[in-house]
């Protein structure tokens, strides 16, 4: 897990959000140690509310670990370019007995196509980027034009224009205060992980 930061927070709920955020991407186990109140960030609600763009296999999965990060956080928005996975997607979350009841995606909030990540980052406190990585820069620079927080999957990026266009992402992010954290693809590989 990396939290692509360019400076330290020094905001306290700043520091708070990129605490659960990187809860949002680890396992149940891992969110006790992180602490942090996601609480506090859904926009004078108690319910944080989380969307997801793309919703394959590692996006679901991705949904699931947020949704049991904490019991009054709510998936309330899907899209993928395809609506079988979609569908599929959201069928096995409601399924999933210990996370069913936060799940809240009513059929206005299914969005399909293309543009299905813009409508996704609009309608969210937390965006959850998971589709195919060729298409995650643009979405990226879309989460944070929006004022979103955001997590996203590795990689952020898969040729040099997309990888400069991610950094500018970061950057803005960095600068409007919202927190970004990418996903580590060793998370339990012991080993490789402490090599970083």
């Amino acid at each position: 897990m990396i939290a692509m930061s360019l400076t330290p927070a020094s905001d306290a709920s700043r520091r708070d959000f990129l605490k659960t955020s990187t809860v949002i991407s680890t396992t149940s186990a891992l969110a006790a140690s992180f602490g942090g109140n996601a609480r506090a960030f859904a926009a004078g609600d108690d319910v944080l509310k989380v969307g997801l763009v793309g919703c394959g296999g590692r996006g679901s999965g991705a949904a699931l670990q947020a949704l049991r990060a904490d019991s009054q956080t709510k998936l309330v928005a899907m899209g993928d370019a395809f609506e079988d996975n979609l569908e599929r997607s959201l069928k096995n979350l409601k399924a999933t007995e210990d996370i069913a009841p936060q799940v809240e995606v009513d059929e206005a909030h299914q969005f399909v196509g293309l543009d299905a990540y813009q409508k996704v980052i609009d309608a969210v406190d937390v965006v959850l980027l998971a589709s195919p990585p060729g298409f995650r820069p643009q979405h990226l620079m879309a989460a944070v034009e929006a004022g979103k927080h955001i997590f996203t999957e590795k990689p952020m990026a898969t040729d040099f224009g997309g990888a400069k266009l991610a950094m500018e992402a970061v950057r803005k992010a960095e600068g409007n205060g919202k927190a970004m954290v990418a996903g580590f693809c060793w998370r339990y590989d012991t080993p490789r992980r402490e090599l970083f």
